[in-house]
């Protein structure tokens, strides 16, 4: 079973990784926990409520993709975008995100995911190339880890409606 699929969208290039982690070591206060059982993993929203967060102009790469998923990959309308970080050497236990078979209309846009992998009941493990995006079938019983030194950056993007699932 394939329960992940890169998707043939715009590659996201000329990412600063040295930018990311600043971003996130001086503002960890500003970052979510995602998730009760993972206190590794965080998020900070770039874009909610159809407003960019004033922190995305420091970050012209992400923006200008965003701008072209719109006008060249037919994602009309974003809804949703957040920065997930996972701390280096750390895990996502298995757990589901949506109670529903198919794939998920959010997808996951790889900044920086060497040495680390996800992992589904039943699958194998896939790992992403950086700079590509993904759809996942989040309703299958999943786990990330991150075997890196490093910290483990991804976009997670949720459209009003995704013409590729």
């Amino acid at each position: 079973m394939t329960n992940c699929k890169q998707l043939q969208l715009r590659r996201l290039v000329d990412m600063d990784y040295d930018r990311l982690e600043h971003f996130f070591k001086l503002g960890n206060h500003l970052f979510s926990n995602r998730y009760i059982d993972a206190p590794h993993w965080k998020s900070f929203d770039l874009f909610s409520d159809n407003k960019d967060s004033p922190i995305l102009k420091h970050f012209p790469y992400i923006k200008h993709w965003l701008k072209m998923l719109k006008t060249h990959n037919g994602v009309k309308s974003i809804k949703h975008v957040y920065l997930s970080v996972l701390a280096p050497k750390q895990q996502i236990p298995w757990h589901v995100d949506m109670q529903r078979e198919g794939f998920n209309k959010a997808f996951i846009t790889s900044l920086f995911t060497e040495d680390s992998v996800i992992e589904f009941k039943n699958d194998r493990k896939y790992t992403y190339k950086q700079g590509f995006s993904y759809l996942l079938q989040t309703g299958v019983e999943h786990r990330i880890i991150n075997m890196s030194d490093k910290y483990r950056f991804t976009l997670c993007v949720t459209p009003e409606e995704n013409p590729y699932v």
